[in-house]
């Protein structure tokens, strides 16, 4: 691909010449306009000079220096006999009067005819001459201009460098910088032409910049959680090899595996939030017409025999059926899946946890009903956070599933409300999606 700089310097030479070959037609064809009515008016003069000459003589010599020497004159009496020629090339007899163009002896004549008393006399140049003349008249104008050429390309070479200037310091300052630094370019002396290509640098910096502290906190934090239930495992494992009984044995291994059943829980939910946070909006993903109520049937399969295993009673109430939303190929199944996981999580046994479809203000809402604890009015805003308990004595929980329906629901312009249960206690987590997303 070309450079900008090649493109210009071939876009503006380009056009320069253009402009001085369409400069240089457009005088040819003035000049030859003018010439053709200067030498018609020549024709019309010498062709009605010459009777005056042959009323006093009958054969007069025509004086070449009155007229140009590429003029024919040619005269006829009224028996249609050549009484007079001024060049010996013979043209043939217009019998009209006034203006002609005939061709003759391989060339084309301009040719004027007059009558003068019993006498015909025409008046004949070639139409080659004339434009010999135009075209030398032209290029001799056009000439100057192409000889400037070299040097007004030096000067356009020497302009657009000059202009393009700021575009390499723009390269240099990228490019000398570390993986590591973000910080964003200056934006104040930049032609005005660069200030959003500065300012759309600064921004792709900036979200950089956010996604790596983003992916430095992430870490952090999941070592810091993944120290905790390894540490247990360990002394889990030390426990069951030190046990003094069968018994004993079988219970401490019983309880390392449900510390393996959290701990591998805790790493699922881990690789989830990781590819929920990956930036891309969900309107760069292929999208599909998910219609909600095949999401919560298969959320309800999926998750049935835990709480059949917990006394919870897991429904669904679906006031809208046929309620319909564009997102991207599983993403909702993973959002409702988790809301559905916390709330059988934190429902007591006897309890019940409702998977809900209805429409809110015109607006397609999945959500998740539970008779279980709650959250308080005043942690609400604390819970979409990584790793936030509510309860931290409760050693079930990961902190993560509502960061990863935040999450999802960021990446389809949906809003997460934690509202109170439909019984006034309990809690109801409704996903409310833009009401032109629904369908």
């Amino acid at each position: 691909m070309k450079t900008i700089r090649a493109q210009l310097l071939a876009g503006l030479l380009g056009a320069m010449l253009a402009c001085a070959l369409v400069a240089g037609a457009a005088a040819y064809f003035k000049v030859r306009r003018e010439a053709n009515e200067v030498f018609d008016a020549q024709l019309q003069q010498a062709a009605r000079m010459l009777p005056t000459h042959l009323e006093r003589d009958a054969k007069p010599p025509l004086d070449g220096s009155e007229l140009d020497e590429e003029i024919v004159v040619q005269a006829w009496d009224v028996q249609g006999r050549q009484i007079y020629a001024s060049h010996p090339v013979t043209l043939p007899r217009a019998d009209l009067p006034g203006f002609h163009d005939l061709q003759a002896h391989g060339r084309e004549w301009r040719i004027y005819g007059v009558l003068a008393g019993d006498r015909y006399v025409q008046a004949a140049q070639s139409v080659a001459f004339r434009r010999k003349l135009a075209a030398s008249l032209s290029l001799g104008a056009l000439l100057p201009i192409l000889a400037l050429v070299p040097a007004l390309g030096l000067l356009i070479h020497l302009v657009v460098r000059r202009s393009l200037r700021p575009v390499e310091e723009i390269a240099r300052a990228v490019g000398s910088r570390s993986a590591n630094t973000l910080a964003p370019l200056d934006a104040h002396g930049w032609p005005p032409e660069l200030v959003p290509v500065v300012d759309a640098l600064n921004a792709l910096l900036a979200r950089l910049q956010q996604s790596m502290d983003t992916q430095r906190a992430f870490v952090a934090d999941a070592a810091h959680e993944l120290r905790t239930p390894l540490t247990a495992l360990k002394l889990q494992l030390q426990l069951a090899l030190r046990a003094d009984s069968e018994d004993k044995r079988k219970l401490a291994l019983a309880k390392l595996g449900e510390r393996l059943d959290r701990t591998t829980h805790l790493v699922a939910q881990l690789l989830t939030l990781a590819r929920s946070e990956d930036g891309a909006p969900a309107t760069q993903a292929p999208l599909a017409d998910v219609r909600l109520h095949d999401v919560a049937v298969q959320v309800v399969r999926e998750l049935l025999p835990m709480a059949e295993a917990k006394d919870v009673d897991l429904g669904l109430d679906a006031s809208a059926p046929e309620c319909r939303v564009r997102a991207v190929d599983g993403d909702l199944f993973i959002l409702l899946r988790n809301l559905a996981d916390n709330a059988i999580r934190y429902t007591s046994p006897g309890g019940r946890v409702d998977l809900r479809i209805e429409w809110r203000n015109g607006a397609p809402m999945l959500g998740v009903s539970d008779t279980g604890p709650g959250i308080a009015p005043a942690e609400r805003d604390n819970v979409f956070r990584r790793f936030h308990r509510g309860d931290a004595s409760d050693p079930h929980g990961s902190g993560l599933g509502l960061a990863i329906v935040q999450s999802i629901a960021a990446r389809h312009g949906a809003t997460v409300l934690l509202e109170d249960g439909p019984a006034g206690h309990g809690l109801t987590v409704a996903v409310v999606f833009p009401a032109q997303n629904g369908a």
